[in-house]
């Protein structure tokens, strides 16, 4: 009887560990992916920014700040960039020059 119970006691132990080493991963991971959205949010806030500042957006801009938008909105986030977002979208596509008068673009509503 105790080489039975020594046996399930070392088998109970064993996959305690690995329990124990797989809660330990995958708090690790939730941690990273954490980690990712928040500098996904930080880099989109500084793009964002940075075209404001700059007063205008060219479509190439925009492919990409779209892209980290979708990204953005793929991770269950919402709020404050959308309607920072619609601020990028009323900017010019071009560089303001002294002879032309640039070109707003509309772009679809999300």
């Amino acid at each position: 009887m105790f080489f039975i119970k020594r046996y399930f006691d070392r088998r109970d132990a064993k996959e305690n560990d690995k329990n124990m080493e797989s809660e330990k991963m995958l708090k690790e991971i939730k941690n990273s992916l954490e980690t990712i959205r928040l500098l996904a949010y930080a880099r989109m806030s500084e793009e964002i920014e940075r075209l404001l500042t700059q007063g205008y957006a060219t479509p190439a801009e925009r492919r990409i700040l779209d892209e980290m938008y979708y990204n953005y909105k793929a991770h269950g986030w919402n709020g404050d960039m959308d309607a920072r977002l619609e601020k990028v979208y009323e900017l010019r596509t071009d560089h303001a020059s002294e002879d032309s008068p640039g070109r707003a673009v509309t772009w679809p509503k999300r």
